[in-house]
């Protein structure tokens, strides 16, 4: 079985325009202005993106690919039962976990993989490149287009089965820290006793090598795509010629940060939203932030939130850790 559902949204909650809008606003609206990452993954964002994890510069892909592969068989561990759930929160194109999923075939495990993110294109992609490889295998999928936990409330409401979720890549540290607390609460309240939770993290590491990664060409690229969406979805007039990129480490917020920075005095109308915002010669528009892990910091992160660390599972540089979390017992 290989399919894909678009999940239902609660009819209070705003459509996604809607919440694009309402975000672009309210963080142009700042003194200092700020406007989330989330907004620039549109098709061609995630393209950008996937780009930017193959450079050489940018460790954290690289790093969990080589936590996958060479730690599988203590992920598979993990499984206690004949059959499980594989819940994966915002997959993507799922090429990390097609790794695991190919072990755990290899092992004879039965299992239902669920891909869960918001980009329906990813989703169905993902779904029917898998049904591509694994038609003749037991492999199920079921692709969830929509939010995070409807997505995973929907599965482990609806199935005994114990369940193993995946957030990979460097999701957790691109909120910021009530976000996260919040993130995790939610997931606690989701999770039973049986299941495990593996979640990654991209630790402290050399300033020097963070400032590489995030001011590489393709970074700029991917910032600057922000305004290609704000202009498509909201009828804005950016002109991308006059504002330019940087990445820099914060050691007060312990994060990376990008900013745009307008290269004039200009002014920018928001059709959608019949609004002009002026930006001063130089002014910044903060676009992204990374906040940067210690194990510490990690571990007490887990407790605060009702869990325990099972296993941290490392690369051979230690610039990364997918760590294997349960409810604390």
């Amino acid at each position: 079985m290989f399919e894909t559902k678009v999940l239902p949204t609660e009819t209070t909650s705003l459509s996604h325009e809607e919440q694009f809008a309402y975000t672009v606003q309210e963080g142009l609206s700042l003194e200092n202005k700020r406007l989330p990452s989330w907004l620039i993954f549109d098709s061609a964002g995630s393209e950008i993106f996937k780009n930017i994890t193959e450079l050489a510069e940018y460790l954290p892909a690289a790093c969990e690919f080589e936590i996958i592969r060479n730690h599988k068989n203590s992920i598979a561990e993990l499984i206690t039962g004949d059959t499980f759930n594989l819940i994966e929160l915002g997959s993507g194109d799922g090429c990390k976990t097609r790794i695991l999923i190919e072990h755990l075939l290899g092992r004879k495990f039965s299992f239902h993989y669920f891909p869960i993110d918001i980009s329906s294109g990813a989703v169905k992609n993902l779904a029917g490149s898998l049904e591509n490889d694994h038609h003749d295998t037991p492999l199920k999928v079921t692709g969830l287009i929509g939010d995070y936990f409807a997505g995973l409330n929907s599965i482990v409401q609806n199935s005994p089965k114990q369940n193993l979720v995946l957030f990979l890549g460097v999701s957790l540290n691109n909120m910021d820290p009530p976000a996260a607390r919040s993130f995790l609460e939610n997931l606690n309240k989701a999770l039973g006793p049986k299941d495990h939770l593996l979640i990654g993290f991209d630790l402290m590491k050399n300033p020097k090598l963070l400032y590489s990664a995030y001011n590489h060409p393709l970074f700029e690229k991917f910032n600057l795509h922000l305004l290609d969406r704000i202009n498509q979805v909201l009828g804005a007039d950016f002109d991308k010629d006059y504002f330019v990129q940087q990445g820099q480490y914060n050691p007060n917020t312990r994060a990376v940060e990008s900013y745009l920075y307008s290269t004039r005095d200009q002014t920018v109308h928001i059709g959608a939203l019949n609004k002009d915002y002026h930006f001063n010669a130089w002014e910044t528009l903060q676009t992204e932030q990374s906040f940067k892990y210690t194990l510490e910091e990690i571990e007490n992160l887990a407790a605060e939130n009702g869990f325990e660390v099972v296993e941290h599972l490392f690369d051979s540089r230690k610039y990364f850790v997918d760590s294997i979390w349960r409810i604390a017992r």
